[in-house]
């Protein structure tokens, strides 16, 4: 082998210890989501997600959903550790907005709870932002749940939505 080719084959990240944890988030997996309105009604809804391992360093997926109003959405997330900034770092796109949503997260001494910030558009002023947390508990191999909140205006944090994901 030259010394070309054994330096490109050394080159890139290697995962570490931190890239472990996200591994557990790969498979396919069913969801039931209850939201809660602004208005206090609760809506439940079903989906389905498939997360991909994308070189031990990123899980990558792809999922789909209803919206309260029954619109059907889909979305794609990524979650890896970032080695340089020595931080977890994740995005999440969907069919139904245009803000790219990106996380900066931290995962729990007993490695059971990452917690995901991110700053999106206010859901009920527009034109305004706000600040989330989506907050994913790994409950068993088998089951996660995520739990996302928004910060009202005296800054406490209301959860809003819960998805239950069961390995299928």
């Amino acid at each position: 082998m030259s010394t070309e080719t054994q330096e490109a084959t050394e080159m890139g990240t290697k995962p570490t210890a931190e890239h472990e944890w996200m591994q557990q988030l790969v498979g396919e997996w069913r969801t039931e989501t209850e939201m809660s309105m602004p208005n206090g009604e609760k809506v439940n809804t079903t989906g389905k997600e498939s997360v991909e391992n994308l070189g031990g360093l990123w899980a990558l997926g792809k999922g789909t959903g209803a919206m309260p109003d029954g619109q059907q959405m889909t979305y794609y997330t990524g979650l890896g550790y970032d080695v340089s900034f020595k931080e977890y770092r994740g995005f999440m796109v969907m069919s139904v907005s245009s803000h790219l949503w990106k996380y900066v997260g931290e995962l729990s001494g007993d490695r059971k709870t990452m917690t995901l910030n991110c700053v999106g558009p206010n859901m009920t002023k527009e034109g305004e932002t706000s600040n989330y947390r989506d907050v994913i508990t790994i409950v068993d191999a088998n089951h996660r749940i995520l739990s996302s909140y928004g910060q009202g205006e005296n800054g406490e944090w209301q959860e809003w939505m819960v998805s239950h994901y069961t390995r299928v």
